[in-house]
């Protein structure tokens, strides 16, 4: 199994809110059953919090000492408390997941009675231990740098997503395989998603073509690298990047195979809405190259394809709780699913993703039971998944609706989708 479907992009969206704070007021500090920060908090918040709110980092409010968390405790309380922080979605009990730095209840309640007990800082002579905090993988090695050609500054006409394709030629003139990549946004004010797309060599006349019939640097292309339809099932995906996103790693052995003679179709999606400043942007790519034959690997995107052409996936005007669900057969000799991700927009509440086994077992990939469209990531297992002929992969979206207007599939942020992202291996 190579290419299941040939689909839009799927959107991100990331934000930082700038919570209000202080130090909550009483006596804990004198209570010993009140947890300190320096014995009880601490070691929590540099794992699951530092690496963004730290000077520097893209979380807001940000704090360098002891004494300035303090300040931010009945923020940070609340914000555990109802699970807006830290930004991982994927609920507990589906899968096991690399990198997992979200809070079981226990931490969270540790965080909360703190905050409530007046926040002490207790005795540095009781710290614990301090982890390193989590932070988003990068490459080992950058083999091969690509940019846009050009800096590029989104214009809208109407609305604020500007979607926008760049080609870039592919440098090698043998065949290759990519083993990992690292996104560069470049003006992180607007740019709100990235894919890079491989253009196969027998379709690189059609991109070009649209490429010429514009101005400017780049094309339009809304929803796709664009293209017929034989030359869109020939496009497959070298990568994709969101807010929050580092470097991916391909499994030991395995690797995106490019050809010689193609094209990157490097799409970016800048939404203008509360940008302060639009500049010119020169986004980027770098990549991890192998000579050497690598196995398979494929960033498979899955959705009902009938959706995507407008049929279906009605969310009707003033509804909450609708449910629309797609599944897929796996036939031949299957694969082997490494992550797994479910992108929707800002109407999306809930979300799963599973594998339904020919033997009668389940594997639960990954399962949002409270979807947040500003904080979205790939969640990779620590035990991949095996597909095997005759299992069935379904994937479930749940949206409410509060607004007057009928929403179905569509590229704007005002629309909406359901698209399950997984890399494969064989």
């Amino acid at each position: 199994m190579r290419h299941l479907l040939v689909l839009p992009l799927f959107l991100f969206g990331c934000s930082s809110a700038k919570d209000s704070g202080g130090a909550a007021s009483g006596a804990g500090a004198d209570d010993p059953d009140t947890p300190t920060w320096h014995r009880d908090v601490a070691p929590i918040v540099a794992f699951s919090c530092d690496s963004c709110h730290q000077p520097g980092g893209v979380g807001s409010p940000t704090w360098s000492t002891a004494e300035e968390a303090t300040e931010w405790a009945v923020a940070i309380a609340d914000a555990v408390q109802y699970r807006r922080m830290p930004p991982w979605q994927a609920s507990d009990g589906c899968a096991d997941y690399v990198g997992d730095f979200s809070l079981d209840q226990d931490q969270i309640d540790t965080i909360v009675a703190w905050a409530e007990g007046g926040a002490p800082l207790g005795s540095e002579s009781d710290a614990a231990t301090i982890p390193d905090p989590f932070t988003a993988p990068v490459l080992e090695r950058v083999d091969m740098e690509i940019r846009i050609p050009e800096p590029y500054t989104p214009t809208v006409a109407e609305g604020t997503d500007d979607y926008r394709c760049f080609l870039i030629d592919w440098p090698y003139d043998e065949t290759v395989w990519v083993s990992g990549y690292q996104i560069r946004p470049d003006d992180r004010e607007t740019v709100h998603h990235v894919i890079p797309y491989i253009i196969e060599p027998g379709s690189v006349d059609t991109y070009r073509a649209l490429d010429a019939a514009q101005e400017g640097e780049g094309y339009t292309c809304f929803g796709g690298p664009g293209g017929d339809v034989d030359s869109l099932g020939r496009m497959r995906w070298l990568g994709a990047w969101a807010p929050g996103s580092g470097a991916s790693v391909m499994p030991e052995g395995t690797g995106i195979r490019v050809e010689p003679g193609s094209l990157v179709a490097f799409q970016v999606h800048y939404n203008l809405a509360g940008a302060e400043t639009v500049g010119a942007d020169q986004s980027g790519l770098d990549l991890m190259i192998s000579e050497e034959a690598l196995g398979w690997a494929d960033i498979q995107p899955w959705t009902d394809i009938s959706w995507v052409i407008g049929a279906g996936m009605e969310i009707p005007a003033n509804t909450a709780s609708v449910e629309h669900a797609f599944s897929y057969t796996v036939e031949g000799s299957g694969f082997t699913i490494e992550t797994a991700s479910i992108h929707m927009h800002n109407l999306g509440q809930q979300g799963r993703m599973w594998v339904e086994h020919a033997d009668g077992s389940e594997s639960c990939l990954v399962d949002y039971t409270d979807y947040d469209f500003n904080w979205q990531r790939g969640y990779r297992f620590k035990e991949p998944v095996s597909a095997t002929r005759g299992d069935v992969v379904h994937l479930s979206c749940t949206w409410d609706n509060p607004t007057d207007e009928d929403v179905k599939w569509g590229d704007g942020t005002a629309d909406e989708m359901c698209l399950g992202v997984t890399l494969l291996t064989e």
